[in-house]
């Protein structure tokens, strides 16, 4: 059978009080399409971009996967209606497993602020030196 990655974002107050849970329902799920869990790890909490689901933050969570190719788009479709996952995306995966979440998740940190500006759209700093 072949190794899927998924990358899943869950609801990060579900997570934090209710650990247990979000891994009985990515269990779930998985056990339910006849495919069976290798690994959980969960990576941390991060801002989004944009509001998913109405949450600002989300916890992302790292799940491989031995499943048939057919079940996977049950697989797909059943997180789709999860109440615990905002949003989800399985990969087939080639190679060794991550133990550990990248050094760049760790470092991004929260998105910059934009930069101010002004009425014809030229950065404050631009304009400053042209008067």
């Amino acid at each position: 059978m072949p190794t899927y990655e998924g990358m899943f974002l869950v609801d990060p107050t579900v997570a934090q009080r209710e650990w247990p849970k979000v891994v009985e329902e990515l269990e779930r799920v998985v056990k339910k399409n006849g495919a069976s869990v290798v690994q959980i790890s969960k990576w941390g909490e991060r801002k989004l971009a944009f509001p998913v689901r109405k949450c600002a933050r989300g916890t992302y969570v790292l799940v491989y996967v031995d499943a048939p190719e057919q079940a996977v788009g049950k697989i797909r479709a059943d997180f789709q209606l999860s109440e615990v996952v905002l949003r989800s995306l399985i990969l087939r995966h080639e190679g060794p497993l991550r133990q550990e979440p990248s050094r760049d998740f760790e470092t991004a940190g929260p998105v910059p602020p934009k930069r101010e500006l002004l009425g014809g759209g030229v950065p404050r700093e631009a304009s400053a030196g042209h008067r």
